[in-house]
């Protein structure tokens, strides 16, 4: 079992992905990260998946948190553009910089993702809008989530080996 702590920038399309997620099992936290903290957490195929939000994941305190994961999922939302994510990712690297990123962005209108690729980032790989549930709610296309865990999937065999 490999953890996939999920974060990024408020509003950019954590809990869509999240709750996209096929094959939902209960989830056990790794060790040091207590439940009360994660916005939503389950076990899908191989990976343990953790949402922490963006200011819980850059305070130094909870450093110890982000060395749990085995990858990063990091997720952006295309109209923000990269630099929202800047000093997130900075973050991620300062404290574990042999852990591979994944970053999502989200509501992609199409197009090159060539200057998504920064520093620390393993991948890039883009979530369409997805379909909307209700006005504040929405999931994403099946063909994206099965793309992106596949990747995860690649990127934690990598920190295994």
């Amino acid at each position: 079992m490999s953890y996939v702590m999920v974060t990024g920038p408020m509003g950019a399309g954590k809990s869509t992905l999240m709750r996209s997620l096929p094959e939902q099992e209960p989830f056990a936290p790794p060790p040091g990260v207590p439940e009360m903290f994660l916005d939503h957490a389950c076990n899908c195929r191989t990976l343990q998946l953790y949402e922490i939000d963006e200011p819980t994941a850059l305070g130094v305190r909870w450093a110890s948190w982000l060395r749990a994961a085995d990858a990063f999922l990091l997720v952006a939302s295309a109209a923000t553009g990269p630099e929202a994510v800047a000093p997130l990712l900075a973050h991620l690297r300062e404290f574990c910089p042999e852990t591979g990123c994944l970053l999502i962005v989200s509501r992609w209108p199409g197009g090159s993702c060539e200057e998504w690729q920064q520093p620390g980032v393993s991948a890039v790989e883009t979530l369409a809008p997805g379909t909307a549930l209700d006005e504040g709610r929405a999931l994403a296309e099946p063909a994206d989530i099965e793309r992106i865990l596949a990747r995860l999937q690649q990127l934690a065999r990598r920190a295994r080996d």
